[in-house]
């Protein structure tokens, strides 16, 4: 199973990006992670913006290749913990999912064309996380569910 993170721009923050790259390696030593940045939208000043929530979502669907088992990281989806996302992984991973791609959202989140269209909506907290903490969080998911499923040493 291939697994890719589509997201809108790329990682800036320093300590973000030197857990992710961290965390990437490691899991690529046992199955490909990929990491899509699609161009991120210029935004109006003030609240919400719908055209440039739309724009992104476009683009990130561009990105993933037909027939992926796609995934919307969202506040509102579905919690699960630890445990949980480990057995959701595996069952993919080991029932034939050919790829896995999990979609992060911009400062407004998702359209409701990515929405739609995703088979799992999955949220890694009630709060609402910035997007690079929410991709070193999920980064880390990955690799403790692959570790345990691969038997590995996680790191504590």
């Amino acid at each position: 199973m291939k697994v890719h993170i589509v997201t809108p721009g790329k990682l800036h923050h320093p300590a973000a990006i030197a857990w992710s790259q961290d965390l990437t390696a490691r899991i690529t030593r046992v199955l490909p992670l990929a990491r899509s940045g699609v161009r991120e939208a210029k935004r109006h000043k003030g609240g919400l913006d719908l055209p440039a929530r739309k724009q992104e979502a476009e683009a990130m669907l561009a990105a993933i290749a037909p027939g992926s088992h796609l995934v919307a990281m969202d506040a509102a989806g579905q919690k699960m913990d630890s445990d949980a996302f480990y057995d959701w992984f595996k069952g993919l991973a080991e029932t034939g999912c050919k790829e896995l791609v999990f979609a992060i959202g911009g400062p407004d989140g998702h359209d409701p064309a990515l929405l739609q269209v995703a088979k799992t909506k999955l949220s890694l907290s009630p709060m609402t996380l910035p997007h690079e903490l929410a991709e070193v969080v999920l980064v880390e998911q990955i690799y403790r569910a692959v570790a345990r499923w691969k038997g590995l040493p996680y790191h504590r």
